[in-house]
């Protein structure tokens, strides 16, 4: 999916229809992010890695974390700083791939993944959770959300699916162990509907690598 272009308001790739607006921008932080913040997991410099349009990022700012905001579409980051200008608070955005993170090394203590890694092809996943690592400091904390396999097929609207399975070996060989892993459920409005996903909450720690 070529997500530039679907922030800019053309088709992202073949069959999917352009749309003014994602079906994600609620123009407010996720629920899991929230979530993360009150339970006390997120701690020092702060990398919210898919951050498109910043709204994870600004809230995190505005609580007092030094945060970077890394995503693969310019479109979104421009409107990710002008948000973050409007809130009065200091975010660092810049535009990167997700699987590489070239030029970020031994730079972060938590990172923050709200819907992004389920985005990835089975490559593109290892690609991540080793890049993450190399980015990250010892003893740092990884905080994903992702779409689950529990949500059902759908022709009009195909959702990405990320079994336990496939967390757990990916995280896994990549040097992160898993502290918490759990299902949730959140409701969204999709073209006037309002719809039920299923998701996973993950918590994974970083260890050294032999």
């Amino acid at each position: 999916m070529d997500f530039d272009a679907l922030y800019r308001g053309d088709s992202p790739g073949e069959g999917i229809p352009a749309m003014a607006t994602p079906p994600w921008d609620t123009k407010a932080p996720k629920d899991s992010v929230i979530g993360w913040h009150t339970g006390g997991w997120i701690h020092g410099d702060v990398l919210d890695i898919g951050c498109g349009l910043g709204d994870n990022a600004v809230y995190l700012a505005k609580n007092g974390y030094y945060v970077t905001g890394l995503d693969i579409s310019p479109t979104a980051l421009l409107t990710a700083e002008r948000r973050a200008h409007d809130a009065g608070v200091d975010v660092k955005f810049a535009v990167a791939d997700s699987t590489k993170l070239e030029g970020y090394s031994d730079a972060f203590d938590t990172i923050v993944d709200s819907g992004m890694f389920h985005c990835l092809d089975d490559d593109g996943k290892r690609s991540y959770a080793a890049a993450a690592h190399r980015a990250s400091r010892p003893g740092a904390t990884l905080l994903i959300s992702c779409f689950s396999d529990a949500n059902p097929t759908e022709q009009d609207w195909p959702r990405p699916a990320v079994s336990e399975q496939t967390l757990r070996d990916v995280l896994g060989d990549a040097g992160w162990d898993i502290q918490s892993l759990e299902p949730a459920t959140m409701r969204r409005e999709f073209d006037g509907n309002e719809v039920e996903m299923a998701f996973w909450y993950v918590r994974a720690q970083r260890r050294p690598l032999p």
